[in-house]
């Protein structure tokens, strides 16, 4: 049986907003995380998960792979980095071997005496990474590998047009159309199955492929412009223009403008106002009007401060990240280069602060602590209405959260 483990390595931190619930292999860019491509590639081998220790319990609910267990009488495994995202297929058998791009393992080919060595605490610290560098052969590769989340934001676009060449390949319409639906270039439209979409609806895939899931359902007078993708069971509210780069997870309810944005499962944007280069996490609820910029009116490179430093991101469009279950009031405007942490509420007429950290309440131009208590009340109400029952792991993980951005909060209070 061939083996491989994808790992999560000691710079996860540098993708927070969006890690806190999930692991860097968990997040989308294009049409798959990085987890569900790699499964893609290797359909027939037994996958292992290294992670930090305390998402282990989330993930066995997840997934029905192995968590953070040692290889035990393993000839041969490939690790693959979760923050890379592969695009060409790597041998699982042969010689020892490291893959490294820059200061990043993106792959290691390993034998039963070295993998032996290592397991998912030694990745997270980072000595895993040196003891590659230092007993096994090298050799210079070519990959995408995320740093920091405006690097999704950057290949999004690209990403889903490789993955629907790559893994679709064609065209299907599954269904019967509504009549007055006019669909441009169907050889790059992929539509699942009990799909509804409705007259005057225009989905043009003239630019790059559009995929559509199972189960969802485009209301009237929308355009949606490939390249773009909406996941299974999600809903796109009537005169909604979806541009390049769209990207909408799994059982969103989606209005007004979005362009080269993604949005995790769960989240909410069913109104007027524009979302542009940015990355929502889940569970997230953008208020009537929420916009939010992405170009700076002397078209400069943006700025992004994350850890208390302002680093240069050398992207002319840029937008935000917001981690999950952050809200914003309505009419909410937000500047360019913005990151708003984890459980969020944001009430304001101005604009917010441009970062934001985890378990704020932004009212009135003041910043405080938002309960933890009260946090997860809405939370699980918000839960409630989508059918949803938050589990013992998920309430357990939310607390955690809490706990590991006290830090975050306090780099940030005034």
């Amino acid at each position: 049986m061939q083996h491989i483990c994808i790992f999560e390595d000691n710079k996860y931190q540098q993708l927070n907003p969006l890690i806190y619930t999930r692991a860097t292999f968990e997040l989308r860019c294009g049409i798959f995380t990085p987890l569900e491509r790699i499964v893609r590639y290797y359909p027939d081998a037994y996958i292992t998960l290294f992670c930090r220790d305390y998402f282990s319990d989330i993930l066995k609910e997840r997934y029905a792979y192995s968590i953070n267990t040692n290889h035990q009488s393993i000839d041969t495994c490939l690790f693959i980095n979760g923050r890379a995202i592969i695009s060409n297929h790597i041998p699982i058998n042969g010689q020892e071997e490291v893959g490294i791009q820059d200061d990043t393992v993106v792959y290691a080919r390993l034998k039963s005496k070295n993998i032996n060595k290592l397991s998912s605490e030694t990745f997270v610290k980072g000595d895993a990474i040196k003891f590659l560098k230092d007993h096994i052969p090298t050799t210079n590769t070519q990959a995408t590998v995320i740093n920091y989340f405006w690097d999704i934001i950057k290949f999004n676009k690209s990403q889903l047009e490789k993955d629907f060449t790559l893994f679709l390949k064609e065209g299907n319409i599954s269904g019967k159309p509504y009549e007055g639906v006019y669909f441009l270039n169907k050889d790059m439209l992929f539509i699942g199955n009990n799909c509804k979409i409705k007259p005057c609806c225009v989905l043009d895939a003239e630019k790059g492929p559009i995929y559509i899931g199972d189960n969802v359902t485009i209301s009237p007078n929308t355009t949606i412009e490939g390249p773009a993708y909406v996941g299974n069971h999600s809903i796109i509210q009537p005169n909604s223009r979806l541009r390049e780069g769209a990207n909408i997870g799994e059982y969103c309810k989606i209005g007004g403008e979005v362009v080269n944005s993604i949005f995790h499962s769960y989240s909410n944007k069913q109104h007027d106002g524009f979302i542009g280069d940015s990355y929502i996490g889940s569970w997230v609820n953008l208020g009537a009007d929420t916009v939010n910029s992405n170009l700076l009116n002397t078209y400069g490179n943006i700025k992004v401060e994350f850890e208390g430093n302002n680093i240069n991101t050398d992207l002319m469009f840029l937008g935000m990240a917001m981690g999950d279950h952050t809200k914003t009031a309505i009419n909410t405007t937000i500047m360019t280069g913005s990151v708003f942490g984890f459980s969020c509420n944001i009430v304001t007429s101005d604009y917010p602060l441009k970062c934001l950290p985890s378990f704020t309440w932004y009212a009135n131009n003041r910043r405080e602590v938002y309960n933890l208590e009260k946090a997860l009340q809405v939370t699980k109400i918000a839960m409630k209405r989508r059918n949803k029952e938050m589990t013992c792991a998920e309430e357990q993980l939310f607390r955690k959260v809490f706990q590991l951005t006290e830090k975050e909060r306090k780099l940030y209070q005034t």
